[in-house]
């Protein structure tokens, strides 16, 4: 993948009451108008282009039965629902992913790579900030 393809950056944005939101042009223009919502850890949702989902669906098909094929049909399978910008360039995000995420009125459009992440405001900047130096180094030389 080319740096073209990938996607970086924390976008602040509004959710209002009925769950409506915009969602970044230079995101859609990578993932597409149409593509698949789910619920990730720590409370966030992440965003994957339709090509990536099918692609991650026959991967966790293909796993062997145990915990983690169950916890991720659970998280990220079940949860999944696809949506497409409108002519605004909003996107509906289900009240059940709402009420997982905590999204009320404050939320982070994130960049991370080949996803895009949907964060509350309040939960991404204590996930941010609760990184150490020491982890940030360290995932720096696993790099390496």
């Amino acid at each position: 993948m080319d740096a073209a393809g990938m996607m970086s950056g924390e976008l602040p944005y509004t959710i209002d009451a009925k769950g409506r939101m915009s969602f970044p042009q230079r995101f859609r223009d990578i993932i597409g108008d149409r593509f698949i919502l789910t619920r990730g850890a720590d409370n966030r949702l992440v965003a994957y282009s339709e090509e990536k989902w099918l692609s991650l669906m026959s991967r966790i098909s293909a796993m062997r039965e145990g915990r983690e094929k169950e916890i991720l049909k659970q998280i990220y399978i079940k949860g999944a629902i696809a949506v497409e910008a409108d002519k605004l360039g909003r996107i509906l995000v289900p009240q059940t992913l709402r009420e997982y995420a905590k999204l009320e009125k404050d939320v982070y459009v994130v960049g991370a790579v080949d996803t895009a992440e949907i964060w509350s405001k309040s939960t991404y900047e204590a996930f941010t900030q609760s990184i150490q130096p020491e982890e940030l180094y360290s995932a720096l030389s696993a790099l390496e």
